[in-house]
């Protein structure tokens, strides 16, 4: 009896692709890339990607939560995130290691200074253990400036939305298709403990053909584990409008059109505001400490911006507004 392509088995590990044969790892790598290609959760004009498309592996690594320097680099083919190509990424977020079982931290955690680069690379099986070699074109700078990620806000690896804490672009990114570099670099917390992310085995098939890491330790470079992560993206600027990341659905701007200033209501607790113009870049930046979060817009020309509010738990959400 023909097996369809679904009986073939999800997940799967790499070990059962090799022992099957030839003809089992072509079956496989396909089945691999359907799936990645099916768990982008479209909507209208937003979606996710979460990579890597398999569940069965719960290895660790404590870079993007450390607190101690770290710089590395997660490289992604064009093949498991072409469905985002001429789509701009707005922010990514990662998962603790799925036996991790609390939230983290205990207490509100500092990074002196967190930056996030985007750029085209090299295929991830071609990977160098040289940062400068894995780029192709030019860095771009997507988030820099220190982090404070609250108290319980990174969910335990096995919550039921191990991703809820999300690290929050300043300027979105076009990606216009091909390999993809993401490259953090930061100076460490000053909380104690070390929280370890969910990743898959360097070894595997999957973190060699479609994916690859590779990060600073002491004076070398070497590969690691790759990442879980989670991709957000829009369909364009005004798409902004669509919560990327829901902060919930009962909250509400005004007055829009606005003149001084710009208030906000709504359930949860809004800690920041962003502002960016037509272009996608960030022009207006606002930490917010009143009960009845408000932004001061005197600074703004008259013309239409997009608002990005972030809650305490890092999540965020967008909306359009006009300044006259």
């Amino acid at each position: 009896m023909k097996k369809s392509l679904f009986s073939i088995g999800y997940p799967f590990s790499a070990s059962s692709v090799i022992l099957n044969g030839k003809r089992s790892r072509q079956l496989s790598l396909f089945a691999l890339l359907l799936t990645f290609m099916l768990s982008s959760n479209l909507k209208a004009q937003g979606s996710f990607q979460i990579l890597p498309g398999i569940t069965n592996e719960d290895g660790a690594f404590p870079g993007p939560y450390a607190n101690a320097p770290r710089r590395f680099q997660i490289l992604i083919a064009h093949a498991p995130i072409s469905l985002m190509t001429n789509k701009y990424i707005t922010s990514i977020s990662f998962s603790l290691q799925g036996s991790y079982t609390n939230a983290w931290p205990l207490t509100d955690t500092t990074f002196g200074s967190y930056e996030i680069y985007l750029s085209k690379g090299v295929t991830p099986p071609n990977i160098q253990m040289n940062f400068a070699a894995n780029i192709v074109g030019t860095q771009t700078m997507v988030k820099s400036g220190s982090l404070i990620i609250p108290a319980g806000s990174v969910p335990a690896g096995n919550s039921s939305n191990p991703y809820a804490y999300t690290l929050v672009f300043d300027t979105p990114y076009l990606y216009t298709g091909g390999n993809l570099v993401i490259e953090i670099r930061h100076t460490g917390h000053n909380n104690p403990v070390d929280v370890p992310v969910r990743t898959i085995d360097t070894n595997t098939m999957v973190n060699t053909t479609y994916l690859s890491a590779c990060w600073q330790q002491g004076n070398g470079i070497t590969k690691f584990n790759f990442p879980f992560i989670r991709i957000n993206s829009v369909q364009s600027l005004e798409g902004l409008g669509v919560k990327s990341v829901t902060i919930d659905d009962g909250f509400s701007v005004y007055p829009n059109p606005v003149k001084d200033y710009l208030y906000v209501k709504g359930d949860k607790e809004i800690t920041e505001f962003n502002v960016f113009n037509a272009a996608g870049q960030k022009i207006l930046s606002q930490k917010n400490n009143a009960n009845v979060p408000k932004l001061g817009t005197f600074s703004l020309s008259k013309g239409v911006y997009f608002l990005q509010m972030i809650d305490k738990q890092g999540n965020s959400t967008s909306t359009k507004f006009v300044k006259e």
